[in-house]
């Protein structure tokens, strides 16, 4: 049988701890959580990012598998050095002291889709070939990226 006079809450046992210790507890947990946060973030090495791009400056004509091979030690992969090369090409025209890269201007396309449009006529031919494409490519959004990519390579 439970005595209830000697239960006590944990909102008296908080009261009776004097606020300076609950502080004083506080603020060390915080000041070890900054300082294991401060430990992380202050890496000695550098970056796997860092060491792609000291790789591919000392190895200009290098292909993404002989970087992978020579830093795979540090856990670099295909994928990281696409995606510095990728990052490298996109920033080369904002560098200081360069032209930036223009691009071929693409002539506007109407995004209408009625079949009353004044635009070119398309004949049935034509119209069952795209539905036929549509399938193929599985969705309308699929056909219309892969369309873009086409273009894109077309202009290349």
């Amino acid at each position: 049988m439970v005595d209830i006079e000697r239960v006590v809450t944990l909102d008296e046992l908080m009261d009776r701890v004097p606020e300076d210790l609950v502080r004083d507890a506080e603020s060390r947990r915080i000041e070890e959580e900054s300082a294991t946060i401060r430990e992380s973030s202050m890496s000695k090495e550098p970056s796997k990012a860092k060491r792609i791009r000291e790789y591919l400056d000392k190895h200009p004509g290098a292909r993404n598998k002989d970087a992978v091979e020579s830093l795979g030690a540090y856990g670099v992969t295909a994928a990281d050095v696409a995606n510095v090369k990728s990052h490298q090409k996109r920033t080369e025209g904002t560098t200081r002291g360069s032209a930036p890269v223009q691009t071929k201007a693409r002539p506007e396309v109407s995004n209408s889709t009625s079949l009353t449009s004044s635009g070119p006529t398309i004949n049935w031919k034509e119209l069952e070939a795209g539905v036929a494409f549509v399938k193929a490519a599985g969705s309308v959004q699929r056909a219309q990226h892969l369309l873009i990519i086409i273009d894109q390579i077309k202009d290349c």
